[in-house]
């Protein structure tokens, strides 16, 4: 459960080891991070204003992964808070974050003291 003014962060990531080392990167970061398991239960998650930023995995094909086909439901989750989008995919270079409504789109691999900064600078500190 998050402390009075810790920032909040949902993630869904299919691969188990990068999830893992995100999930310790981001708690010692001082986030309060929720590990979905599908695109449904982050949706829900991002709608109810339960985090304040999503790190997400797409065009993985899996239902830990956003859908690629659909983008329209990739820009809903990014009208509800800001969402940095993972992908492996090298094709994904021809989508831009913007056109997707994301604060950044960043491609696997990825320097993850860049992945962290991205984040701060998508979330503002809450006050208690």
């Amino acid at each position: 459960m998050p402390v009075m003014g810790q920032r909040r962060a949902i993630l869904l990531e299919d691969d188990v080891a990068l999830r893992d080392l995100l999930l310790e990167a981001l708690d010692g970061e001082g986030y309060a991070v929720r590990a979905c398991e599908t695109f449904e239960e982050i949706h829900d998650a991002a709608k109810g204003k339960e985090a304040d930023i999503a790190i997400a995995d797409f065009w993985g094909g899996s239902q830990r992964t956003l859908p690629d086909s659909d983008r329209q439901e990739i820009r809903e989750l990014c009208s509800y808070l800001p969402v940095i989008l993972l992908t492996g995919r090298t094709w994904a270079a021809e989508t831009s974050a913007e056109e997707l409504g994301a604060c950044a789109l960043i491609r696997k691999p990825f320097d993850l003291d860049f992945l962290l900064k991205t984040v701060a600078a998508a979330v503002p500190d809450r006050q208690s």
